[in-house]
This record gives structure tokens, sequence and C-alpha cells, in this order.
């Protein structure tokens, strides 16, 4: 399966879910006493991942635009032989009953090296065939804004919520590559782009939950794609609502993706994924 195919699954995983939990929910409607619900009062939810997953792109480096300074889609992850991703997620969600505000960061640090099989060239430096590279990518994001929660509860017990979110992205993106004889060649930037996502979860009476989410930066004239999809599985360690502390494991998917408007663009693009999740969350 390619990575745009798993991406796409997953994304209709999250969209499927919801839809069924939503028709499900009306059809017991006349069974089950479902209402709205609140948080109470102040609240803080911290949380903290680790993800890993196969990683397929490229990282297109031209030096101002000017053609011949790049080769076209290259070098890519696997020419350096980077096959996979190790990445760190932190997030703090703070909110004032069903009013929130949310911060995280996504740790994506990749290196590798190889020896090229063709002559590449990077930021107008040309490495030669047999060339031994080295490249270090980092390919992280920063994720700011504001959440509201619509909570959901039946008379035995379940909880459904669905947490629609809007906000600011920031892509922090560093490249160095490094060869054979002092060749070398990096580039850095930063850049913005308004997020939008849709987090929901579902938790029968019990220990055992659901949830997943969908969450997009869209790439409004000059700013980069980040798509992320999860669904996971969470088991409660302790506590009950409004103070507890749990553990889950799913899987999930990324799309990162940068295309600006010089003669010859900047084109960055990495899908991960699958990717195993694994994580602690806390609330109180």
């Amino acid at each position: 399966m390619r990575p745009y195919q798993r991406r796409g699954k997953c994304i209709a995983i999250n969209i499927g879910v919801v839809i069924c939990l939503l028709i499900w929910v009306s059809i017991c409607g006349g069974t089950d006493r479902w209402s709205r619900q609140d948080e109470k009062g102040l609240w803080v939810s911290p949380e903290a991942s680790f993800r890993y997953g196969e990683i397929h792109g490229y990282l297109q480096t031209p030096d101002g635009g000017g053609v011949g300074t790049t080769s076209h889609h290259r070098p890519t992850f696997n020419e350096l032989d980077i096959k996979y991703a190790a990445m760190g997620d932190v997030s703090l969600t703070a909110g004032l009953r069903n009013h929130a505000l949310y911060g995280g960061a996504r740790v994506v640090y990749l290196s590798g090296s190889d020896v090229l099989d063709s002559p590449l060239i990077s930021r107008n430096t040309t490495f030669p065939a047999g060339t031994l590279v080295k490249g270090v990518v980092h390919l992280s994001w920063y994720r700011f804004g504001y959440q509201h929660r619509f909570l959901f509860s039946s008379d035995r017990g379940t909880a459904l919520g669905l947490h629609p979110a809007v906000g600011l992205a920031i892509f922090d993106y560093k490249y160095t590559l490094n060869g054979a004889g002092g060749l070398f060649a990096n580039r850095n930037y930063i850049k913005l782009a308004p997020q939008i996502g849709l987090d929901w979860e579902w938790r029968p009476k019990g220990r055992f939950s659901v949830s997943g989410g969908v969450w997009g930066a869209l790439p409004i004239y000059d700013m980069p794609l980040i798509l992320s999809a999860e669904v996971v599985g969470k088991f409660r360690l302790w506590g009950a609502e409004g103070s507890r502390g749990l553990v889950f494991l799913g899987i999930g998917y990324d799309r990162v993706e940068y295309h600006d408007r010089q003669n010859l663009p900047n084109h960055i693009k990495a899908d991960i994924g699958p990717e195993v999740i694994v994580g602690l969350e806390v609330s109180f």
C-alpha cells in the first residue's frame, strides 16, 4: 500500500468512526438518554507520546530558485538510508469548562548516510556518484490554538466527546548534507500555516476507551501542508472523571509537504506511516 493510500485510509477510519458513533447515538436515543455535559471548572491535561514508522519522500532544495541548482525530487530519504522516523510528541491542553487552549510540539529528527548511486545536486553543490553522504534533517512542527469541547453522556455511563479546534502550526525545517572532500549543502526556514482539527473520544463504562483525531495545517499561498491522523486505544490506570491517568497504544499517519513559489521551488515532502503510537495522558 502506498503512503497516500495509508494516509487516506487512516483519515477515512476517523471520519467513519465519528459518523458511526453519531448514528449509534441517534439510534440509541430511543432507549438511552443522552445529555450534553460540561467540563467542571478549570482543568489541565498534559500528554506525551512516542511514534515510530516508515518514511518516504524527498528534500528538493535549490539555491535561490535557480535552474540547475538542485536535482528533481532529490535527495530522497531512501538515498540517505533514512527509512524510519522516530518522533516525540508533547502537548498541554488547559480549559475552563468547555473552552480550551492547546499547545504542542512534534519533534522529528532524522539522520542517515549512504553512497550515492548517481550524481546529486543540492543547494547548487554537486555530489558525484560514489560519494558517501550524510544527511541530517529536522521536520518538526509546533501547534497552538483554541479547542471547544462538546461532551455527551448516556444514562448507562457511556461518554462521547467531539473536540473541534482552530489554531496555528509552525513548521521548523533544517537540512544539512555533507559529503567527502568538504562538500556541503544546508537550508533552514520556519513557515506558518492556519490549522484546523477534530479530536473524538468514546468512553464506555469501565477502564477502556477509544479516541482519535484528524489535524491539518492548510497550505494557503506560501505555506506548508501538515496533515496528521491517528486512532488509539486507551486504558485508565487511575482516577475517574476530572482526575485520571491513561496509557494508550494505536496507529497514526503524518504528511509534511512544503512547496514554495520560486522558479525552481523548494519542495519538501515526507509521508510517515503507518506509525506505532504509545503514550501517557494525565488529566486533573
